[in-house]
């Protein structure tokens, strides 16, 4: 039991209360019993003096003092008071217990100083005559019908009695204070233990449940606000064992789906110790034995990974990165699960080593069939132009169509090999200052003749001249070959606006065309390979599908975004951005 439990908690606030309350109540009551019986002295010496008066009166002031001591000493005896007679002088002229010859001038005494001023007079102090504390009252003996007075009339009274009997009072009432004080001290005890009994059960009770004995239950059935309590941790205690039941469960299930996943998973605490990890994790690294709790640097030995890791607990976002170990190829991805003080992190491998060779045998087919087709097909192309000069007009015509044909598939292999070069290219940019105004200047003689023979014109505009921008020259001007050979293939009439802004250490290239739009449906596919909005007029136009999936790739290899905004009708913008 703690030292300051409730039970001697809620014992030392009775104490406390009892302690307060009892010794004012004492204190007040002594004082009000004390009054009460001087206040009763009081009024009986008042009526003693004025009697007295009646007496005294008949013999004041004419008869001798041997006669008015004598009547004062009989009648002080009759009702057992000191009568004292006292002349308007101070002269004593009778004394119920002493020789008036012998006392002193009594005109200075306080209740005969107030009794000649007020009437009457009263006065509580030690009698130098009979060694001790008195009640003094005196009253004026006035003659019948006057005014003037012609004597006092003292009575006292000793203090001593009263004070012992008040003593004798304030002693029961102390002693009955102490028993009261006792009894509830008891009750007040008994109290506090009844109610910390079930307390200190509950509290036994919830230990037992926070340690996970979750059958453990109040047996408290009180109607009262304990109980109340009791049921309501019963119903506690019977919810947690149901939702832990349930957690187990589903810990048992993640537990099988997390141990069976061929992806390597791991999760970090703050210190980069391992707090999780499965099966395929510690393949990957090459253990056998429980990496758990264990630096993650003693377990996988990779810069690529310490940077991604240093990365992902510095920002808040997920970092994704390539990552190569021991001859395969990994797509790392992390990920913080907590942003709060003690963070943890969830890092998840991809194994790609087989999609990535799969991508190189397919890049390097696809680059070795163009390559091999290229030169059949410019024979052909060379053969049907030979035949084209001996050639009636019917056989021209089906000359013409194969000659059209001929060039799709040499475009479509064009497009190809540039595609399969870039990506060649893009594993390492020969990165440059380019001059963008100086490579759309040698693009645009490229399609003088085009525009000419479409009548249609084209804008230059540039912000800032020279225009310098850290890029692969090579690609940037595919990028730009790309898409305005678009924007002429698909304007019928009006003009191709290029825009050059630098803006906030970026570069935006604006390409615009009042050309026939694209349908809001097809935005979201146009960069994918091979996909044509409409495929008679691609076909007529000689498109291939690759152009825009070449934009896009390069973009990308320059860490740029690519946008583009158009209305049916009216035209096309595409917008590229490009870190300076």
């Amino acid at each position: 039991m703690p030292r300051w439990g409730i039970m001697w908690k809620h014992f030392f606030y009775y104490l406390l209360i009892i302690l307060l309350i009892v010794p004012s109540l004492l204190f007040f009551t002594s004082r009000e019993i004390e009054n009460y019986f001087f206040k009763t002295i009081e009024d009986n010496l008042q009526h003693q003096t004025e009697l007295l008066s009646e007496i005294f009166k008949k013999v004041l002031p004419s008869e001798k003092i041997e006669k008015i001591d004598a009547l004062a000493k009989r009648i002080g005896k009759t009702i057992d008071t000191r009568i004292t007679i006292i002349a308007m002088d101070g002269q004593v002229l009778g004394d119920s217990e002493k020789d008036p010859r012998k006392m002193e001038n009594h005109l200075s005494r306080p209740e005969v100083e107030q009794a000649l001023e007020e009437g009457r007079g009263k006065s509580i102090r030690y009698s130098t005559t009979l060694k001790e504390e008195m009640f003094y009252f005196a009253f004026l003996v006035k003659e019948e019908g006057k005014s003037s007075g012609i004597g006092i009339v003292r009575v006292s009274l000793s203090l001593s009695q009263i004070k012992a009997f008040i003593g004798n009072v304030n002693s029961k009432i102390i002693y009955l204070a102490l028993i009261l004080t006792a009894f509830v001290l008891l009750l007040s005890f008994f109290s506090a233990k009844r109610i910390t009994k079930p307390i200190k059960e509950i509290v036994f009770t919830t230990k037992k449940i926070a340690k996970g004995n979750f059958k453990s239950r109040i047996s408290v059935e009180s109607k009262d606000e304990i109980g109340e309590l009791s049921f309501a941790l019963n119903q506690m205690a019977s919810e947690l064992q149901r939702l832990f039941t349930a957690l187990s469960v589903e810990r048992g299930k993640l537990q099988k789906i997390l141990q069976t996943m061929v992806e390597g998973v791991v999760v970090l605490d703050s210190q980069k110790r391992i707090i999780i990890s499965n099966r395929s994790f510690k393949k990957i690294c090459g253990f056998s034995s429980s990496i758990i709790g264990k630096p993650y640097w003693e377990v996988l030995r990779n810069v690529d990974v310490e940077e991604l890791i240093e990365r992902a607990f510095k920002g808040e976002d997920s970092k994704t990165s390539e990552i190569h170990h021991q001859d395969k190829i990994f797509l790392v991805n992390a990920t913080l699960l907590s942003k709060i003080k003690e963070k943890e992190l969830l890092i998840v491998f991809h194994n790609i080593t087989e999609i990535k060779q799969l991508g190189k045998v397919k890049a390097d087919f696809v680059a070795n069939v163009s390559h091999e087709l290229r030169t059949p097909l410019t024979a052909i192309k060379g053969f049907v132009e030979t035949l084209e000069e001996d050639a009636n007009k019917e056989q021209k015509h089906f000359l013409e169509i194969i000659k059209k044909h001929t060039d799709r598939l040499i475009n479509l292999v064009s497009d190809l090999l540039l595609l399969s070069k870039i990506e060649e290219r893009g594993k390492k940019l020969e990165v440059e200052n380019v001059d963008l105004q100086g490579i759309l200047e040698d693009i645009l003689k490229i399609f003088r003749s085009k525009l000419k023979k479409k009548n249609l014109k084209l804008k230059l505009i540039i912000s800032q001249r020279p225009l310098l921008v850290k890029a692969d020259s090579f690609l940037i001007e595919q990028l730009f070959i790309n898409l305005i050979d678009n924007a002429i293939k698909y304007t019928r009439e009006g003009e191709i606006r290029v825009e050059i802004i630098s803006q906030n250490q970026k570069v935006k290239i604006k390409v615009s065309d009042t050309g026939i739009g694209i349908p809001e449906e097809h935005i979201n596919r146009i960069f994918e390979r091979f996909y044509v909005v409409d495929k008679a007029r691609s076909r007529q136009l000689g498109g291939t599908g690759l152009g825009l999936s070449i934009v896009k790739h390069i973009v990308l290899l320059h860490n740029g975004e690519i946008s583009v905004e158009s209305k049916l009708g009216k035209g096309t913008t595409f917008i590229v951005l490009l870190p300076v």
